[in-house]
């Protein structure tokens, strides 16, 4: 039994470093760390007072499993270590208003760089919370996630242009058109927007039936990138290739966005989804 729902994914963790992995998430007033029997990693969960606004970052900067626990409340982020302490190096404590995505971190050759943005400022820092870059324009922000696309820190407006700024600060904007209810994911080199019905993977695009449509997800796996969308309306899951094919057999029944993964030895891709609302329905991709 939680206090209150869960922030965003809840993420894998190895604090002792020994191949047994932990469950790491917030919710509005806690940060839990439960082991794989349902129970809670001491000294976690760890209270708090303000509400916890954007979903738990966790960033292992060296591969080391060294982790950082990052909180934000409001325009404030609170750096922890895995002991629920403090971590008294990271100097960066306040935006300038709300902080309106989830800060994310990402290495460019040997420097590391935490993003984080609200309505009309993002923020590119170093480990300690320094600002590391200073972007050239400033922009009217969507609510999305920043990326690393094609090597530049990426993320949209809320009238529905790209916005693209290197490690120099320089910024590019190109307009995709999208409505002020838009979603975007990007891996390196591929970004998936989806904007009314329709879906864009790459440069092409795929006009939906008109529908209830889920946030679409982006998986990488095997070298292959798969996009998969849920018509929450029609309960109908579709799922496609980088080049907007939809993929054999799709669409399936499903009432929720999949997550696609290979949980066992063979070579065949399984997902996961919601079917009634009390069941669970796992698939293999045959």
């Amino acid at each position: 039994q939680l206090h209150g729902p869960v922030l965003g994914t809840i993420e894998q963790i190895d604090i002792y470093k020994n191949g047994r992995l932990q469950l790491a998430f917030a919710t509005p007033k806690r940060v839990y760390i439960i082991d794989r029997k349902g129970n809670n990693v001491a000294p976690f969960p760890s209270k708090f007072n303000d509400a916890i606004t954007q979903p738990l970052s966790i960033f292992d900067y060296d591969k080391k499993k060294n982790y950082r626990l990052l909180v934000t409340q409001g325009k404030n982020i609170l750096m922890y270590d895995v002991k629920a302490k403090i971590v008294k190096g990271f100097t960066f404590k306040s935006a300038n208003s709300s902080i309106i995505s989830q800060p994310k971190h990402f290495r460019i050759g040997s420097k590391d760089y935490i993003t984080l943005k609200t309505k009309n400022k993002l923020y590119i820092l170093n480990r300690t919370g320094k600002i590391r870059v200073t972007p050239k324009t400033s922009n009217n922000f969507s609510n999305q996630n920043i990326y690393l696309y094609k090597n530049k820190f990426t993320t949209t407006t809320k009238n529905g242009y790209l916005v693209s700024i290197d490690t120099k600060g320089n910024t590019a904007t190109q307009n995709l058109k999208l409505s002020s209810n838009h979603y975007i994911e990007t891996t390196s080199k591929t970004l998936v927007a989806l904007t009314d019905n329709k879906l864009t993977i790459k440069n092409k695009t795929i006009e939906l039936d008109f529908g209830n449509y889920s946030n679409p997800k982006l998986f990488y796996i095997n070298d292959k990138i798969y996009v998969s969308i849920t018509d929450l309306q029609s309960q109908k899951i579709h799922l496609y290739d980088s080049q907007a094919k939809p993929i054999a057999n799709f669409p399936v029944y499903g009432n929720s966005p999949i997550v696609l993964d290979n949980i066992d030895k063979d070579r065949n891709l399984e997902f996961v989804t919601k079917g009634e609302n009390n069941a669970i329905i796992l698939y293999q991709i045959n």
